[in-house]
């Protein structure tokens, strides 16, 4: 075979084989990390996303509670000690969504995006003005840590955490 009917040849592997990715037009969801999926309707994490499904009756019940926020707090690094990466001495959360009370419905969802790897504490906290009037740590799968990890800061899963024994973490 000569050098153009090579050449021919390749230009049409290239042209066949350029129809043979996914065009997306499936059911139009996506997978998350934790096996859910989302349809079209709920846009794409901008990061690894903490879901809360806060009782606000409960929670804005409290004496003097005036707002209810989702936290967390980097506690540890991904690999235990000695790990490369530093901690702020005291740790500092990240806060996430809140409400104030009263709450307009019950549950209220709320959101928090972690954009570190790192092992966090996820807690929600009933504020009374600006002091705390309690702090309860919630996690995933019974766990009081939730890693994250480079996996899940490319893929951007949702974490979806529950209520523990009702007592700060750590």
């Amino acid at each position: 075979m000569d050098s153009r009917g090579c050449g021919g040849l390749v230009l049409l592997c290239l042209l066949a084989c350029a129809g043979c990715g996914d065009d997306g037009a499936g059911d139009g969801g996506t997978t998350t990390l934790d096996g859910g999926s989302s349809s079209g309707g709920a846009p794409p994490n901008a990061a690894p996303t903490v879901v809360a499904q806060v009782d606000a009756t409960a929670a804005c019940g409290q004496a003097g509670a005036t707002r209810v926020e989702l936290h967390a707090t980097r506690i540890g690094c991904k690999n235990p000690p000695p790990a490369p990466c530093t901690l702020p001495n005291p740790p500092r959360p990240t806060v996430g969504e809140g409400f104030d009370c009263p709450a307009d419905g019950s549950p209220q969802t709320l959101r928090v995006e972690l954009t570190q790897t790192g092992r966090y504490h996820v807690e929600v906290l009933t504020m009374a003005a600006d002091a705390e009037l309690s702090r309860a740590c919630w996690g995933e799968g019974g766990q009081v840590e939730l890693l994250v990890t480079e996996e899940h800061l490319d893929d951007k899963p949702t974490f979806v955490v529950e209520p523990l024994d009702g007592t700060p973490c750590g």
